[in-house]
């Protein structure tokens, strides 16, 4: 075999290993990274749907809202801060600060992997006029858009509000 032929040889076959090597690193990296089709609370989220949606028709028809400063912004700083809302009680009704579950949820919309689910503790919640305001601490770590959820729920009433933000 000439010489050339010989080094025709060692060179496809150093490149087909480099290829190989690569390919191989690339799946690592894709397997590594790769998050699941479905969103891990996908079904959570589809039970009992229709009776989420008439549990939150009934609380709005009452006159329960949420609202607070972060409805109303289209952006955060990024690092620890403090997010407050209010669940405004109509006139007539009651709610004591034990007689609520609320949690906070901060999800980046692209990907699950940073998803924050906070539950609200009774001393981040204060009665102030017969209203309740929740302050709970946070910590946005990275930039991007980020939905803030609160859902919360007295007996049969479920309270939702959600915003999405810019985090710079």
């Amino acid at each position: 075999m000439s010489e050339s032929m010989k080094t025709a040889f060692w060179l496809i076959g150093i490149f087909f290993t480099l290829m190989v090597i690569g390919l191989g690193y690339t799946l690592k990296l894709a397997l590594d990274n790769a998050e699941p089709i479905l969103d891990e609370t996908y079904y959570e989220k589809g039970l009992d749907y229709q009776a989420h949606i008439d549990a939150r028709e009934k609380a709005e028809a009452l006159g329960f809202r949420i609202q607070g400063e972060v409805f109303d912004a289209t952006s955060l700083q990024r690092g620890e801060q403090s997010i407050a809302w209010t669940l405004v009680i109509p006139d007539g009704q009651t709610v004591k600060v034990g007689d609520v579950d609320f949690k906070l949820t901060l999800d980046q919309p692209a990907t699950s992997r940073y998803r924050q689910v906070l539950d609200i503790q009774q001393d981040e919640i204060q009665q102030v006029d017969g209203n309740l305001v929740f302050q709970k601490k946070v910590n946005l770590k990275r930039p991007g858009y980020w939905d803030v959820i609160i859902e919360g729920k007295k007996g049969e009433l479920y309270f939702h509000r959600a915003q999405r933000l810019a985090v710079q």
